[in-house]
């Protein structure tokens, strides 16, 4: 199993009720896709001095997990999530940070 673990950071002008609009959809596209596993998505829990992060502040992080790197690969291409980003992107520009971990075989 391979997890994609996204780190966003969501610009001033974007909105609590359009972050979870912005969820919701990328939920519903990658849930109705039936190529991901599962996808969660939590809020960052600010510090107070995180405004001096040396790389961006982060907004949420998000997890989809997929059976194998080939199947995250065939999501990436995914037409409906590439319309999703760019239209997003378009309306509130944010920076995103990935990594991706294999789970431990048990």
């Amino acid at each position: 199993m391979l997890t994609h673990t996204l780190v966003f950071s969501f610009p001033d002008s974007m909105s609590g009720s359009d972050r979870e609009r912005f969820f919701g959809e990328l939920a519903n596209i990658i849930g109705s896709s039936g190529i991901a596993d599962s996808f969660v998505y939590r809020k960052h829990v600010p510090l107070a001095e995180e405004s001096h992060a040396p790389v961006f502040v982060s907004s949420a992080i998000a997890e989809v997990r997929c059976a194998d790197l080939g199947t995250l690969e065939k999501l990436s291409v995914h037409p409906p999530l590439g319309e999703f980003t760019q239209r997003w992107m378009t309306a509130f520009p944010y920076q995103v940070v990935w990594v991706n971990s294999e789970d431990e075989a048990e």
